[in-house]
Formats: C-alpha cells, sequence, structure tokens
C-alpha cells in the first residue's frame, strides 16, 4: 500500500461515536455497526484526522513494540478490511492535510517499556440490520451522529 495514501470515513453512509478507547462505526447503508479499541480505535482517529497510511504506520511504530513490518502488514490489512466493509475511502484530493487525530505520545526514554503492539480487530455486528435499516436515524446531519430535531410545533421555530 502507498504510504503516502489516506483515507476518508464513508460519509455520509458511515457514521461513528468515539468513547475513550473504543470506536462505534455505524454503515446505514448495510445497517451492519462495527466496533474498534485500542490500536484499532487509534488507527481510526489518525484516518479521521487525514493521517497518511506513512504517518499511522510511523505513529503506531513508535507508540508500540513488535517488529516494524508486521505492524505495517498489518495496519495495511486492517485498513483493507475497512475499504472491504465500506467504511472508508481513498481520499483523492491532492492537498496535504494536517491530522487533527489522537496525539500518540512516544516515551523521550528508550529504556521504557512500550505496550506490545495487538493487533487491530474489527468487529462486525449484524443483530440490529433490519432495526437500523428501517431508518431511524438515517436523517444524519453533518456532525456525523444522529442527533434528535427540534420540535418546532409550537410555532416558535
Amino acid at each position: 500500500m502507498n504510504s503516502s495514501m489516506r483515507y476518508l470515513m464513508n460519509k455520509p453512509k458511515v457514521i461513528h461515536e468515539v468513547f475513550e478507547d473504543e470506536v462505534v462505526i455505524i454503515n446505514l447503508d448495510s445497517g451492519s455497526y462495527y466496533s474498534v479499541d485500542k490500536v484499532g480505535a487509534e488507527i481510526w482517529r489518525l484516518i479521521e484526522g487525514g493521517a497518511t497510511v506513512g504517518k499511522v504506520v510511523e505513529l503506531t511504530t513508535q507508540r508500540y513494540e513488535s517488529n516494524e513490518v508486521n505492524i505495517e502488514n498489518v495496519i495495511n490489512q486492517f485498513l483493507e478490511e475497512l475499504q472491504r466493509e465500506d467504511l472508508i475511502i481513498h481520499n483523492e484530493e491532492i492537498e496535504v492535510v494536517t491530522p487533527k487525530g489522537p496525539e500518540i505520545k512516544v516515551e523521550a526514554q528508550q529504556t521504557a517499556k512500550r505496550p506490545d503492539f495487538e493487533k487491530p480487530i474489527l468487529h462486525k455486528y449484524t443483530d440490529m440490520q433490519e432495526l437500523l435499516l428501517l431508518d431511524p436515524i438515517h436523517g444524519v446531519d453533518e456532525t456525523g451522529w444522529p442527533r434528535t430535531k427540534p420540535d418546532f410545533s409550537d410555532g416558535n421555530g
């Protein structure tokens, strides 16, 4: 995979919410929902912030203890899985975007033990597909997550 490649969330059909070290993602077209945590959540947030594949690999390699080739291969496989599930799309824009994702801090001391790298896992759930496809949340605005629409029935809207 090209290290200068960038991905975007496949909006508006994909929405997500971050809960501490977990991200819950919903594909509104398929009705499937997903969760990723730990390393997967960090990768998702870096992608959301506009990081290139190379930057995602670099920051993850700095943060976790493992073989660099292994981390790069695993990240590429994870990104391919996100694409297969239609959660992210290739960003063909040429402009350089400064990543707004999570800052992954690396200890200044090289003697400090970094956490072991754990393969990111995309957990897929289909148990609520029929309910999600009934359209109770398809009225998503630009903020992403469904919001309750204001009630203007009193004539003050």
